[in-house]
């Protein structure tokens, strides 16, 4: 990626960033001119305008891009602390990727009760290969940071309470495994058939585009590497993808309960196969626990996994184990 993502964004000025190749923020004066968007922060106005002459993919980027920057993963994403409540997320970004602002906006117009961060604005950046939005940092505290403070019962709670968020999403289908606007997913590996798996070498900050498939497809894609489907679809289901315990934000309410505040990181959200989700939960190491204690760390996933179970998840952990090593011996 040029320039790569720790270059995103950068601090050109007091209270102004350089934000990739298309936008210029900053806080606004008693008028506002020109601007795509504007915030209200700490009884401040702050607003995204369009650059006159945007810049290239080769022009050294302004700015101090280490001032303020909360977040970064290799040269995939970045995330900047940009106005007191307001973060900047950006995402390394090819043709046919749904930008994550995409699925969160469509989370909100369908699923109203799951709290979700606010997107104030998103662009892609097409010189620069990456996806951009401004969003409201969201209340509370992670779940993998608050843990120790829960009581078992707050535990169950809060695992039932995501699991209300899963139903409610799952009751939206589609035909095709996909995005929710319709395009391939990212970071399902399980998804790629035996001959689409390949070392990306020097492109391997670009996202993998995973195929489109009807369940007809993905019985046809297991059976190249000798599995069958654990059990017979004719459709998928929305799901998030990833609900770590670092993607769940949790806080106390007026009556001190505990509760989910706010569900983040929906990149690798889409529509899956149903049973995958329960399958998922007791299979990733995204879902341990940041636990000293090795009998804690999979605390997270066992309270999930039961209350799955509850509301009629089938787990089919050994089948999507075996399925994995099967993927990544047989293309070595």
């Amino acid at each position: 990626m040029t320039p790569p993502s720790e270059y995103g964004i950068g601090l050109v000025g007091p209270d102004s960033w350089s934000m990739g190749s298309l936008m210029l923020c900053d806080k606004a004066g008693p008028t506002v001119v020109d601007a795509v968007a504007t915030w209200q922060d700490s009884d401040e106005t702050w607003c995204l305008r369009r650059r006159d002459h945007p810049l290239t993919a080769t022009t050294t980027p302004p700015g101090d891009s280490d001032v303020s920057r909360t977040y970064l993963c290799g040269n995939a994403a970045a995330i900047w602390l940009i106005s007191p409540n307001v973060l900047c997320k950006v995402k390394s970004w090819i043709p046919g990727v749904t930008p994550e602002a995409d699925t969160i906006k469509w989370v909100a117009k369908n699923c109203p009760n799951i709290p979700i961060p606010n997107v104030i604005y998103s662009w892609i950046d097409e010189a620069w290969q990456r996806s951009f939005y401004l969003m409201n940092v969201v209340p509370g505290v992670t779940l993998d940071d608050a843990w120790n403070k829960l009581s078992k019962d707050d535990r169950t709670a809060i695992a039932n309470e995501v699991v209300t968020y899963i139903v409610d999403a799952a009751q939206y289908t589609s035909p095709i495994i996909s995005t929710a606007n319709g395009t391939g997913l990212t970071f399902h590996g399980w998804i790629l058939r035996k001959s689409e798996l390949e070392i990306k070498g020097a492109n391997n900050w670009q996202p993998d585009l995973h195929p489109i498939m009807t369940p007809e497809q993905l019985d046809q894609s297991l059976l190249q590497i000798g599995q069958k489907s654990p059990e017979k679809v004719d459709h998928f289901v929305f799901f998030h993808g990833d609900l770590a315990p670092a993607n769940i934000f949790v806080d106390k309410d007026k009556n001190d309960k505990w509760h989910v505040s706010s569900i983040i990181d929906w990149e690798t959200a889409g529509f899956l196969p149903k049973w995958y989700i329960r399958t998922i939960v007791g299979v990733s190491r995204a879902y341990l626990l940041n636990q000293k204690d090795k009998n804690e760390k999979a605390a997270w996933s066992f309270e999930l996994s039961r209350s799955l179970e509850k509301h009629g998840f089938q787990e089919y952990r050994e089948w999507l184990e075996d399925l994995v090593l099967s993927l990544y011996t047989t293309s070595s």
